[in-house]
């Protein structure tokens, strides 16, 4: 009887979504506490039961009140994962019908549920694995396994369909073979873009574990990369399955947009997918730790400061995920010894990392070289509060005498990197057309026509090169062969759109590559009369934010006071943040000093 009710909330009916809090990222030891010291069955059923802390079904009429939790854009867009349309609301453009891509989005599941019984109930609104996409490209999908593509009959948007080829298993060992094993495939598989290999793989890991025995994914071309066997061996996936889903899982770490997404999910749905939370678990389960006992404290998190989204695997213990050319900033070198702050086998205390140099030896000649500051500056652009080095300049560091003790302390700190600021948006409306110089063009009530020698023309002069997308609300307007939308920078052409039909529609540019072209964007139509040519109501432009340029200085400085510094160049983006392994503390006779020299208590 509770099976069959659980089955008609889910079905029919999506829960009134209220949000659930979010576990802070301090507290995830404490949330994965019972996996620690586990090992293969044991860690398997452990990590299964905090797939499960806090679920509740959404339903499948839901995920719309999900969505907007985890899958939209910062612009308030839905985000696609198998086109580049750009769907401008998360409640509108459902499918429905669609005959052409960009007509309409829908709820797919990735694990395709054909191969659970075609139910949308349990796993079937499960949105581990469910993720907004176009309908026309899920259509294309169908219910294909995931794979690596041989030859393809379908090639767009980075997405391939077509014949598989064979897995060969990289960055490690696995249970499926040692590294270098190739694992065969056959059939037509569906191979996502680059940078959601890695979102899918973990997001089927994810709903793995979470239905492991309760719903098997072995139906049909289910088979290919699941099992019914979750006790031992590969543990509910097939050779093949592991292969796949441990090299897509390597090959693209987590990245901001799935942290975002895990937290919307426990914010929505209330459990949480532990290999976003801990991405090297996997290895445990299927990969070069398949076996060994799991030791909590050898993982760092993915919402930990040192744990680089995108980069990433997430363990420490014998080698880091911090990687001492970008992370770890500083190097002393003693006696020809290198102790090199922020190393994750050194100490670390709830502050930071500390590393404690030696005391320095009795002879200045037995000294190599000692680090003594540094500094960031600001090259381009503003930001208040930046730091400045200990010492102003490595003549201003005080001289490496004999018996002077010299440590640094990290306190591992967050900030924005560049000034906050929204990248530019142009925007030309029936009603606001100011910025916008507008010649020739036939007005009606809901759009202008671009006839002969018209032209809309941005007042302002641009870059090129920082346009990221062109969006023309347009239709067609007589002949099928005069509905071109040219736009040039300067002379430079950027790109083209063209009407498809008689009803207005967003068509979309994306920049592919940079163009060098900077001066007045104009947009004309390169075939048109009278009676024919593209009518259009709007005209969006989504440039690029400002960069800022960030240069790092280490000064070094020698016991014969001969001194040299050491520069890093970074560029930013606005709204975008630096976790830095310091703000430097130093203590120099008994004495700690911030990075503004200020001594501190």
């Amino acid at each position: 009887m509770k099976r069959t009710l659980l089955f008609v909330l889910c079905t029919f009916f999506a829960l009134a979504l209220t949000a659930k809090s979010v576990t802070p990222a301090t507290s995830l030891p404490t949330y994965y506490k019972d996996i620690d010291g586990k090992a293969g069955k044991s860690l398997f059923d452990a990590v299964q039961k905090v797939t499960k802390l806090g679920y509740s079904s959404l339903g499948y009429d839901g995920l719309w009140d999900a969505y907007p939790y985890t899958d939209v854009h910062e612009n308030g867009y839905v985000w696609d994962m198998y086109s580049d349309c750009t769907w401008k609301s998360i409640n509108s453009n459902h499918c429905g019908n669609y005959s052409d891509e960009c007509d309409c989005y829908n709820r797919e599941h990735s694990i395709p549920k054909s191969w659970y019984g075609g139910t949308t109930s349990g796993p079937g609104c499960d949105i581990f694995h469910l993720v907004p996409t176009d309908g026309k490209v899920n259509g294309i999908r169908s219910n294909y396994p995931f794979g690596e593509v041989s030859s393809a009959d379908y090639n767009k948007h980075g997405n391939k369909k077509g014949s598989a080829k064979s897995i060969t298993i990289t960055g490690g060992n696995t249970i499926a073979g040692n590294t270098g094993a190739t694992i065969s495939a056959s059939g037509t598989v569906f191979e996502p873009r680059d940078e959601y290999k890695g979102d899918f793989a973990r997001g089927y890991m994810g709903a793995l574990l979470k239905w492991a025995g309760d719903k098997a994914f072995t139906e049909g071309e289910g088979s290919k990369t699941f099992t019914t066997n979750f006790s031992t061996g590969s543990f509910g996936l097939t050779k093949y399955g592991v292969a796949l889903l441990m090299k897509w899982h390597r090959q693209d770490p987590v990245s901001q947009k799935e942290v975002d997404r895990n937290n919307g999910i426990q914010q929505t749905q209330g459990n949480r997918n532990p290999f976003i939370d801990y991405p090297y678990l996997a290895e445990y389960i299927w990969g070069e730790k398949a076996g060994e006992t799991l030791n909590l404290a050898d993982l760092i998190t993915a919402y930990d400061s040192r744990f680089v989204l995108g980069e990433s695997n997430g363990y420490l213990k014998g080698g880091s995920t911090v990687d001492p050319e970008t992370k770890c900033t500083i190097t002393w070198l003693v006696n020809g010894e290198a102790y090199t702050a922020g190393n994750p086998t050194t100490t670390v205390n709830e502050g930071g990392v500390v590393s404690v140099l030696p005391t320095a030896p009795k002879s200045c000649d037995e000294i190599s070289t000692q680090f003594v500051g540094w500094s960031e500056e600001v090259i381009e652009g503003t930001q208040d509060n930046v730091p400045t080095d200990l010492f102003s300049t490595p003549d201003d560091a005080p001289d490496i005498t004999q018996n002077t003790t010299f440590h640094a302390v990290f306190a591992l700190v967050e900030e924005d990197f560049a000034p906050a600021g929204d990248p530019m948006v142009y925007t030309l409306t029936m009603t606001d057309t100011e910025g916008w110089t507008l010649s020739g063009l036939i007005k009606d009530s809901k759009h202008w026509r671009m006839v002969t020698n018209s032209y809309i023309e941005l007042q302002e002069e641009i870059d090129a090169s920082q346009i990221q997308y062109v969006i023309i609300n347009m239709r067609t307007y007589g002949g099928a062969n005069y509905n071109t939308i040219e736009f040039k920078v300067g002379n430079t052409k950027v790109g083209e759109l063209v009407a498809s039909n008689k009803t207005l529609n967003d068509y979309v540019w994306k920049a592919e590559t940079p163009i060098s072209a900077v001066g007045k964007l104009r947009f004309t139509s390169t075939k048109n009369t009278s009676e024919y040519g593209p009518a259009l109501s709007s005209i969006e432009v989504d440039m690029k934010g400002p960069s800022y340029t960030y240069t790092y200085s280490r000064y070094i400085t020698s016991c014969n006071n001969q001194s040299s510094d050491v520069e890093e160049t970074i560029v930013a983006k606005p709204n975008t943040k630096i976790i830095r392994n310091g703000q430097l503390l130093i203590e120099y006779n008994g004495v700690y000093y911030n990075t503004l020299g200020q001594p501190i208590k």
